[in-house]
């Protein structure tokens, strides 16, 4: 398997960071290709301590100024989910708050004069890796071989070892979920809040967000690798969602079935107690990749 970036699945990490930025206007490739590579992730990535780990993602328009050789499909659905494009993602971890804080301002001085930073959202994981809403995030990521096919492009393909990426800022309405009994909070997510155990079948509600997600398209399962964390305060809270896939249309099929967009046109009951304030696809290139740009 080609070398992909291993911090898209070390899950050691308590605190995050996420970094989302924009090309300013009239910036040619060669100017891309300095700012981004020659001053910022080789320096950076040159600073870099063992504690803080790194994940670099490229938008579509980066990718084809980059000439990486991967194609996505469009953010959109039907004016329902936000789309907010960027075209530089970066993903800090680390457990150490300040360590987060200072390659952060690394980037900003040295992307400036290419980049404007559209988005800064920091993460953490919460008690034993659970949402905010009580429940264990991420129950079902496949592991091993089988989290690797899931996450990263097939060897026979272009991009091998690279994965597509996506990212949602998802804002919660705990006052409102938090009324409902824990039965009721249950059937929401489809499986049970203190130890996280998957409803049956026979049990699994029509509209539970296990149910809408956990399913297979033409007989292949539409499995991704998830490593969203929980974001904010007592005011304002909620998930940054983020997940990495072997296919970029996995993405936009999982949310149509969330919003009952095709098929059985049954909506998620999730997306009545949290919303998605942004969104964007992304490609993570192998390490290789990195360092030819």
């Amino acid at each position: 398997m080609t070398a992909y970036q291993p911090a898209i699945f070390d899950r050691s990490s308590r605190q995050h960071l996420f970094l989302e930025f924009i090309l300013r206007p009239a910036n040619a490739k060669q100017a891309v290709k300095n700012a981004l590579v020659r001053e910022a992730l080789i320096k950076v990535i040159a600073t870099d301590s063992a504690s803080v780990k790194t994940v670099y993602a490229f938008g579509p328009t980066l990718c084809q100024q980059l000439d990486l050789p991967v194609s996505f499909v469009d953010f959109s659905l039907d004016g329902v989910v936000p789309a907010t494009q960027t075209d530089l993602f970066v993903w800090l971890q680390a457990d150490s708050r300040s360590d987060l804080f200072d390659l952060a301002m690394k980037f900003r001085d040295l992307l400036d004069p290419v980049f404007t930073l559209q988005l800064e959202q920091d993460g953490f994981v919460y008690h034993d890796m659970r949402d905010l809403t009580g429940f264990v995030d991420g129950i079902g990521n496949p592991e091993g071989d089988k989290a690797l096919a899931a996450a990263l492009l097939p060897e026979d393909q272009a991009g091998a070892g690279g994965s597509f990426v996506f990212a949602q800022l998802w804002r919660h309405d705990l006052a409102s979920f938090n009324k409902l009994s824990v039965a009721e909070q249950e059937n929401v997510i489809g499986r049970t809040k203190v130890d996280a155990v998957e409803f049956d079948d026979e049990r699994m509600p029509v509209d539970a967000h296990v149910g809408r997600t956990d399913v297979a398209r033409d007989g292949v399962p539409q499995t991704i690798w998830r490593r969203s964390v929980p974001w904010g305060a007592s005011s304002q809270h909620g998930l940054y969602f983020l997940a990495f896939s072997c296919e970029v249309e996995r993405f936009d099929y999982l949310l149509r079935r969330m919003y009952g967009l095709i098929e059985d046109e049954v909506r998620d009951q999730l997306t009545y107690y949290s919303a998605p304030q942004t969104g964007s696809y992304w490609y993570a290139p192998t390490v290789a990749m990195l360092s030819a740009l």
